[in-house]
């Protein structure tokens, strides 16, 4: 490489830096707030729009979802929360930590919430944290239960000529790990742990809709419910949308008017100038597929299957 292009190099990678730390310098943030706020329509005081939309969240999407429920619950330029909810459910234990964190703003705010097309399993886990919950008359909810799926890989792997050598102290570590099936040992012993799950299920519904227990057992045996159904069974308050629940959560915040906002990411002066797309790590696919391929593990899931697996 000759002396111009040396110093075409250096002075590009100067002006990269300089840039980062501007962008760094300038990032438009309240202190203590990570998310700008983004004006959907209205006027007046703020309710925040909070989403759970597909699987639930795992890894740096869960941090961000937990983050924007932190600051709504500390703003008190937030008077109240509406939840939209489209998902299938996902991970017990990332349920779990969303429908806590959802019940800690509950008890500061109004919290209403609102299905979308499918808010099933863990996505209605998550919903019986609010106040309230509206459904369109056709969406699929319910399906209350908990579900495993476990590969067997070990046929697999034996056409492919792959032998795997499990070297093991202690009689169950290598329980579920796909490679041989289940003894019934261990099958009950997965089951125990699914019975838990499934418990703190029920007592997480009866607790967010104030119905007994033996009511709550009975409506989860895993089926999916319609909202018009899950209206008149009492897992579900009022038919209606999305602005129909802000509207609502507005009132029991005792505001006459109000502006929806939604949390989004701060830009700085680099994301001005690159574009969200700049290809600075792994394309979204290629991260789905590299999730994919990991997941060949015991899995405890709050999970409508006919929402999709994956």
């Amino acid at each position: 490489m000759n002396r111009k292009r040396w110093l075409a190099l250096l002075l590009f990678v100067m002006v990269a830096f300089l840039v980062v730390g501007l962008g760094r310098l300038i990032q438009p943030r309240e202190a203590g707030h990570p998310w700008q706020e983004a004006t959907l329509y209205g006027r007046g005081e703020k309710v925040v729009l909070l989403e759970v939309v597909g699987s639930i969240p795992t890894g740096k999407e869960l941090e961000n979802l937990l983050s924007k429920i932190r600051q709504a619950r500390e703003d008190p330029g937030i008077r109240a929360a509406v939840l939209f909810v489209d998902s299938p459910g996902g991970s017990v234990t990332e349920t779990e930590a969303i429908h806590r964190a959802l019940k800690g703003l509950a008890r500061d705010k109004p919290l209403v919430a609102a299905f979308g097309t499918v808010a099933a399993s863990g996505g209605y886990y998550v919903a019986t944290a609010a106040r309230e919950i509206f459904t369109p008359a056709t969406a699929i909810t319910g399906s209350i239960g908990v579900i495993a799926a476990l590969p067997q890989v070990q046929g697999l792997l034996a056409k492919l000529g792959v032998q795997v050598e499990v070297l093991k102290e202690g009689r169950l570590k290598d329980m579920g790990s796909g490679l041989r099936p289940l003894t019934p040992e261990e099958r009950t012993l997965i089951q125990g742990y699914m019975r838990e799950a499934y418990e703190l299920f029920v007592a997480r519904v009866a607790e967010g809709r104030h119905l007994p227990k033996d009511k709550v057992r009975q409506l989860a045996d895993g089926r999916i419910y319609s909202g018009t159904q899950a209206i008149a069974l009492g897992l579900a308050d009022r038919e209606g949308y999305l602005e129909d629940a802000a509207k609502r959560a507005a009132e029991l915040a005792g505001l006459e008017e109000f502006r929806l906002v939604r949390y989004v990411k701060p830009k700085g002066l680099l994301d001005g100038l690159l574009g969200e797309g700049f290809p600075l790590g792994l394309s979204s696919e290629t991260e789905q597929l590299i999730s994919l391929l990991g997941q060949n593990r015991l899995r405890l899931e709050y999970r409508y299957l006919g929402g999709g697996l994956w």
